[in-house]
Parts: structure tokens; C-alpha cells; sequence
């Protein structure tokens, strides 16, 4: 049985559960004034001129037991350098504690290549067209049903709404209901990704939905696995039919792998999508050149556009790994830096985004760059997993909204983006 089909497979009518409120809304003023200044002081804005002095005068800032790395060569190094500069200590206490081992917090060894070669036996390059066709039919269907109103909320209805069907359907993990399973999403991804001030409410929030995910997840593989999946062709259906002969891998295997594929899916999408379409719209030119090639029908072109927006308007600005022995940076060069064992690097993609030696004319929007070059997804070992299925449905998305006719903000605050702690929570475009 198949669920790659473009719509979610029947499941039996549900009342879909009263969900808590976000981690984000929670606590006294300390904590929401601390939360404020943060996002403040991470803004596009102030990151793009801290790291604009950064880049000339200190591409390689020592920061107490920290080093700011801004140049674009510099970032690539360290990401490159995985072995030297590694993400265990980083990713590893978070994920750990709220889904256990998975490879975005493992280093290079046999059991990250272990089990990255079962994953992408699983969740399989051939199969970009069948989820491009899934995120184009659920994308026309927001859409479809928005015309009559000629308004509509872009985040929950579009952004989010397609690639959790993309959850549901391709890599077949159904959850209890729609709303619940993407909030334990939301909030196990912020935990492990998203929560530089260990926010104890974003915490707390994650260790409740990763108790409530693996009491839903056991008994769903466990009857999967019951009643055979050698047919099935979703990634869950496909990590199940693997135990037989992998005597390493048991339903909790199945589990923590699922879990980790899935966590950053829904609000990845739909952050880097609400950002490329927020930073179009800033720019009239641009958003017509992007409508005009989403009318044509040329996807790629869409795909430039947005990858090109979303530089000017960061999906993820900043990346982390810890220094595991003494290193040397830029050898050779007068910014030569031997960092000490046991430094965190705060690396600096988004700067090395507007490095004109990596990024030629870096303040205008050229949409002739090679899509391979951005570091929005990282580079190198860790590379986001979901990339291929992030080229292919983010395009779809934003293409299905720019060819609205008359696309425009909804007047006030509805038309610009609402945020949740870091996620785009709301943004209401109008059309003719």
C-alpha cells in the first residue's frame, strides 16, 4: 500500500486534540524581555552590519572562550573540517534528551555512516518528483480554497499545511492529528536547534511532546510491523522493513530515526518560505520578475528567486560547532588563528552570504548564482538531510502563491510576519 498518493490516506474521523499553549507565550516579564533582546539583537539588520565590521576588521573574533568566524572561506573551512571542528557536544545533550542518538548530533564514525546509509536507503533521491507532485496538488489546494475570499494566511493555511502533509503522506508518520503533530515538531525542533538561551519553558515544552510522540510512535511501528510493510513505499514503511535484516535496528531505531527526519520539516519550509516571500515583497521589481517565472512555469527560476530573497533575509544566520583539539584557521594568511581546543565557533553564514569574495556584488539581488553555493541548508558533512525535498517543495510553495494576480500585504500588522519565538506564526497576503 502506497501513500505517496497527493492527498493524506483516509484516517479514521478525529477530533484533533486541545493543544497547550505555546513555550514561546510563557513566564514573567524577565524571561520575555530577555526573549525580546534577543530576537532584537539577531535580526537581519544588526547581524548584517555587526558582521559586515566583523569581515574587515576581525574575520576571526575572539569572544572570551568563543570565536566568531564571519569570512567565507574561513566558513567553509571550519564546516568542511568536521573533524577537527565537530557537533556532538553542540547537538548531541538536546537531541539526546529528547529523542535520543540521531545523526545530526553525531560526528564522522561507524555509527553516523551506519545509519546515514539506511536513511537514504529510505527517504530515496528518486523520489523528488513524487514529492514534488504531492507539495504542487496540497499547495493548489490552499490556494483553491482561499480564492473566494481572495485573501489568505500564508503560514498555517500554505506554508506549514503542505510539507505536514508531506510528513503524513511521504514519510508516513500520520500522528494523533494535524495540530498535535506539528506542535511536537515545533517544539522539539526549537529545543534542539533553535534555543541558544535554554529557554526552560522551550525545554519543558519539548520533553512533554517527546514523551507524548514516542508513546504515539512505539505502538503505531510496532502494528505496522505486525502486519507487514514489504509494499509500503513511505520512509516509515520502508525503515520498518529493515529490521529483519539489520540486527542493530529495533522499533525504537525506527523511532528515533523517523523522528529525526521529520523534526525540522514542517518549520524549515515553512520559515525559509515566509522569508523569501516577505523579502519579495519588499522588493517590486524582483516580485514581479518571481511572478513571471512561477506563470511560466519555470521552477528553477522560482527556486533562484527564493534562495536569493532568503540571503537578504536569514533562515539561518548562524551556525555552531565546538573545536575538539587545537586548530589552525586561514593558514597562511594574515588572519591566520590557531583556536584552542574546547572553543565554541560561532559561525557566521549568513555573513559569508555577503563576502564578496564568495558572493561577487553581495548587496544586489542576483538571481544568477549557483543554487549549490548558498549555505541557507550548511555545507559539508552536515548539510541538511531534507535538501533535495526542501528544492523541490519550497519552489512549489511560493510559486503557487506568486501567481495570485494583484499579490500584496494585508493592510497592518495581519499583512506583515507574526512571529512564535523564531517561527513565522502568521502573514495574511490579499490578491484580485
Amino acid at each position: 500500500m502506497s501513500t505517496l498518493a497527493p492527498s493524506v490516506p483516509a484516517v479514521p474521523a478525529q477530533r484533533p486534540a486541545p493543544q497547550p499553549p505555546s513555550p514561546n507565550t510563557q513566564g514573567g516579564v524577565g524571561i520575555r524581555v530577555k526573549r525580546w533582546i534577543f530576537y532584537t539583537l539577531t535580526g537581519r539588520k544588526v547581524l548584517r552590519a555587526l558582521f559586515h565590521v566583523l569581515r574587515r576588521w576581525a574575520p576571526l573574533l575572539k569572544a572570551g572562550n568563543r570565536i566568531v568566524v564571519s569570512r567565507h572561506a574561513d566558513v567553509l573551512e571550519v564546516l568542511n573540517r568536521d573533524g577537527d571542528f565537530t557537533i556532538s557536544q553542540v547537538n548531541g545533550p538536546s537531541i539526546d534528551r529528547i529523542n535520543g542518538p540521531f545523526i545530526l548530533a553525531m560526528d564522522r564514525g561507524p555509527e553516523y555512516d551506519r545509519d546515514h546509509a539506511a536513511l537514504r536507503a529510505c527517504a530515496k533521491r528518486e523520489d523528488a518528483e513524487r514529492i514534488r507532485q504531492l507539495a504542487r496538488d496540497a499547495a493548489a489546494r490552499a490556494v483553491d480554497a482561499a480564492r473566494p475570499q481572495r485573501r489568505i494566511e500564508a503560514v498555517q493555511r500554505l506554508t506549514r499545511a503542505v510539507p505536514a502533509e508531506i510528513v503524513q503522506c511521504y514519510f508516513g508518520f500520520m500522528g494523533p492529528d494535524r495540530p498535535t503533530l506539528e506542535r511536537w515538531l515545533r517544539n522539539l525542533f526549537q529545543d534542539a536547534f533553535a534555543n541558544p538561551l535554554d529557554d526552560p519553558f522551550v525545554r519543558q515544552a519539548a520533553i512533554q511532546s517527546a514523551a507524548e510522540l514516542k508513546a504515539w510512535a512505539l505502538p503505531e511501528i510496532a502494528r505496522r510491523r505486525a502486519q507487514g510493510t514489504a509494499d509500503d513505499e513511505d520512509v516509515m514503511g520502508r525503515m520498518i522493513a529493515l529490521l529483519p535484516d539489520h540486527p542493530y535496528a529495533d522499533d525504537d531505531w525506527v523511532r528515533r530515526n523517523i523522528a529525526g527526519l521529520i523534526v525540522g520539516a514542517v518549520d524549515t519550509i515553512s520559515r525559509f518560505s515566509i522569508l523569501a516571500m516577505d523579502e519579495l515583497l519588499r522588493r517590486p521589481q524582483e516580485l514581479a520578475g518571481a511572478q513571471a517565472a512561477a506563470r511560466d512555469g519555470d521552477l528553477e527560476r522560482v527556486r533562484q528567486y527564493a534562495w536569493e530573497a532568503v540571503r537578504f533575509n536569514p533562515h539561518t544566520p548562524l551556525m555552531a560547532r565546538r573545536c575538539s583539539t587545537d586548530a589552525t584557521i586561514a593558514a597562511g594568511t594574515p588572519r591566520q588563528k590557531t583556536i584552542a581546543a574546547g572553543s565554541s565557533m560561532a559561525i557566521g553564514t549568513l555573513s559569508a552570504m555577503f563576502d564578496p569574495d564568495g558572493f561577487p556584488e553581495p548587496r544586489r539581488f542576483r538571481i544568477d548564482r549557483d543554487v549549490r553555493s548558498y549555505l541557507h541548508f550548511g555545507w559539508g558533512m552536515h548539510q541538511c538531510f531534507g535538501l533535495g525535498i526542501n528544492l523541490v517543495v519550497i519552489p512549489e510553495i511560493t510559486a503557487a502563491l506568486l501567481r495570485l494576480p494583484g499579490l500584496r500585504r494585508a493592510q497592518g500588522s495581519a499583512g506583515r510576519v507574526q512571529l512564535d519565538g523564531p517561527f513565522p506564526e502568521r502573514m495574511v497576503l490579499e490578491f484580485d
